[in-house]
């Protein structure tokens, strides 16, 4: 039997979280995948429509989104952990993390709520909508900075080991040096790449921690 499953839809950073978890820890994990234009085995199981949902095959625990997904995972198996054995530095990641999902991630959303699907032209926004564009994706740009301040004297965004700050960014942070593969029509992924890309000559740390992290078991290339 696995050791959970999980439901997912194609090309999901989310999704990818709880692969590169799941790998670490070595778990057995069975994937459901979910067409996304028909999401009610999702919202049958969790009550919402959104991707990951994970499940205990043994006791039937639903769980979702994927910052909640990976602290159970850390609770039901907890080595080898994800998390700072001090206590300190565990907080110090909680707070990163926090910050990774609830701040730097609202400038590419918003980004990709307003250009909408992959093929829409920049040039239909309005004046305004174009500015916040413009605003948003210069605060990406500004925050790929700190993550290369971060990987200053470490080689992972949550000190000398791979851990949960790098499963939290990386799944997002990867596609300012890699495309989106062809077939995924996500345009969030394309705000990614095209906002916040970056290369060996601007950001050296942060080219170097991307290539250092996908060689890891579970983590997209």
């Amino acid at each position: 039997m696995a050791d959970l499953r999980v439901y997912r839809i194609p090309w999901s950073t989310n999704v990818d979280r709880i692969a590169m978890a799941a790998a670490h820890k070595d778990l057995a994990v069975e994937w459901e995948d979910v067409d996304p234009d028909d999401r009610r085995p999702v919202r049958e199981l969790s009550g919402q429509d959104l991707v990951p949902v994970a499940v205990d095959p043994q006791d039937g625990t639903v769980v979702s989104d994927s910052p909640r997904i990976l602290r159970w995972i850390e609770e039901r198996w907890p080595a080898p952990s994800l998390w700072p054995a001090d206590p300190g530095d565990a907080a110090l990641a909680d707070v990163f993390c926090h910050r990774f999902n609830e701040v730097w991630k609202g400038p590419p959303n918003r980004i990709a709520a307003l250009l909408g699907p992959v093929d829409f032209e920049l040039d239909r926004l309005s004046a305004h909508d174009r500015r916040a564009v413009d605003d948003d994706a210069a605060r990406m740009r500004r925050w790929l900075a700190r993550f290369e301040e971060r990987l200053a004297e470490h080689d992972h965004l949550g000190g000398d080991a791979f851990g949960i700050c790098d499963v939290t960014a990386y799944p997002f942070l990867r596609f300012g040096r890699q495309a989106p593969a062809a077939d995924d029509a996500d345009p969030f992924h394309r705000v990614l790449h095209e906002h916040g890309r970056f290369d060996d000559a601007s950001h050296p740390r942060l080219t170097a921690w991307v290539a250092r992290v996908a060689q890891r078991p579970g983590a997209p290339r």
